[in-house]
């Protein structure tokens, strides 16, 4: 019996601005205009005469469920009645319930806290955590982002600190009970200073990340304020932390599940700030590895997890297939670009290009996706999806979020639903390869995507792509 059923309201939400160098042509539409978004918890609209109003349906097919065709009704209620039919289909297809794909959407605790007006870590914060984990892992999510300076404790002690990791335990735990956790991404060490300094972004040296240094009773001994990297300080709490983290995770049987980012998006300006931080985690915590969303090739010793922008993938491909056969591992990552004929999941793009992500996965072998904005939500998410309260300039529609503030929890988008559709493909791409021959698979890709930027373009051509997967993985049996 198929009895997972959601039916949601798709909303709108006001775009006042397109994505930028985007030709009309790679757009849904032209901008100011409302775009479909999020699915409502509402049970119920009010419409116009003359409105039309979109509705979600989501079934989840239980593994035991009989393949064949099923049928069912949905009653709309108005004024009048109506029925519509429904009629469903499973095939004889089954998803691993394993994540091949390694998928990370970065989620702000405090963007939770602060939204819901709650004390950060209390459990009401902790209960929406758990819901903005149980919804990840609905849509195949395997990877999380962990703030760990802010999930240890940290204490002075006599001429050292001391670290309790109970919070981060609890923050790990959480994720693995509703079905995360293959990957483990640990927060920033460093930084760049404030967007408010002239230069910011080309600054040649990173700052260290703060932190709160507690009394053995609990109460504040002081906050370690950011400074340079190449100061005394950081490198006396580096040598004390991570290898500190390292035996704690090794003492978890987690530390092959864990990568550490060192500094958002390097730059050759800033490049060796990073070598000498890394060069830090290295020497007191030599076990731990590396993952930076980063184009800055000379750093790529440095990283163990390199994860490049989709488009300069796309320019240096040859430089990146040379780096998985050294030992890298090769993810990408959008973020307010690439655009124009680029893949990328803004509000103001086809859910194709949303989609197609992952058979891109697929074909070049690329082992990840990162994106920095599940719930980086705008003062009102529903009313403005382009100013993200720390950036100075409008970002392009949707960046910053893929999901909104529901009343107990996220509610879903429809880039969402779609990304996780995009998962799926690919976990039956893998699933025909390793079924039958990776060419087959292969040879079907290549029809869904010629390159990273030639694709098929419309709904019904990339569905029937993905019908001639299900078929061919159908007929293994």
């Amino acid at each position: 019996m198929i009895a997972k059923v959601y039916v949601r309201f798709v909303g709108y939400v006001p775009v006042k601005r397109n994505t930028p160098n985007t030709p009309l042509e790679e757009l849904v539409r032209k901008a100011p205009d409302v775009f479909p978004d999020p699915l409502l918890e509402e049970e119920a609209v009010k419409l116009k005469r003359g409105e039309n109003q979109p509705i979600w349906l989501t079934v989840y097919v239980p593994k035991d469920a009989p393949v064949g065709n099923y049928h069912g009704e949905l009653m709309l209620k108005g004024l009048d009645e109506r029925i519509v039919k429904v009629n469903l289909k499973v095939h004889d297809v089954i998803l691993p319930d394993k994540r091949t794909l390694k998928l990370s959407n970065f989620i702000s605790p405090y963007n939770i806290s602060k939204f819901y007006k709650l004390t950060p870590w209390s459990e009401e914060h902790w209960a929406l955590l758990r819901a903005c984990a149980r919804n990840m892992a609905e849509h195949r999510q395997s990877s999380i982002i962990t703030p760990i300076l802010d999930l240890t404790r940290i204490y002075k002690g006599d001429g050292c600190l001391e670290f309790d990791f109970q919070l981060l335990d609890r923050w790990i735990n959480l994720f693995r009970e509703e079905g995360i956790i293959e990957i483990i991404e640990g927060g920033y060490l460093a930084g760049r200073p404030p967007r408010t300094v002239e230069g910011w972004w080309t600054v040649p040296e990173f700052l260290s990340a703060s932190y709160r240094v507690l009394n053995k009773d609990g109460s504040l001994a002081y906050v370690q304020e950011p400074v340079k990297v190449s100061s005394p300080i950081f490198e006396n709490f580096i040598s004390q932390f991570m290898p500190a983290l390292q035996n704690h995770l090794e003492e978890m049987g987690l530390l092959d599940n864990y990568l550490q980012h060192i500094a958002d998006e390097p730059i050759d300006r800033n490049a060796e700030s990073y070598k000498y931080i890394v060069g830090l985690v290295r020497k007191y915590a030599p076990k731990i590895r590396t993952i930076e969303a980063s184009t800055c090739k000379q750093l790529i010793d440095y990283i163990n997890v390199v994860v490049p922008l989709l488009d300069d993938y796309d320019r240096n491909m040859a430089f990146y297939e040379e780096r998985k056969k050294r030992g890298n591992e090769v993810w990408f990552y959008t973020c307010l670009s690439p655009t124009g004929r680029y893949p990328n999941r803004f509000i103001d793009y086809s859910l194709v290009k949303v989609r197609i992500l992952h058979w891109i996965n697929f074909k070049y072998g690329l082992e990840g996706y990162l994106h920095w904005g599940y719930n980086y939500w705008t003062e009102n998410p529903f009313e403005d999806v382009e100013n993200e309260p720390h950036h100075p300039f409008p970002l392009p529609p949707g960046d910053a979020f893929i999901v909104y503030p529901g009343k107990s929890g996220p509610l879903d988008s429809i880039r969402f639903e779609v990304l996780r559709d995009g998962v799926e493909d690919y976990e039956m791409l893998k699933l025909l390869a390793e079924k039958r021959k990776m060419d087959e698979a292969v040879e079907l890709c290549n029809l869904a995507v010629r390159s990273i930027t030639e694709y098929v373009r419309t709904p019904k051509e990339l569905l029937s792509m993905r019908l001639k997967l299900i078929e061919r993985l159908e007929s293994i049996g």
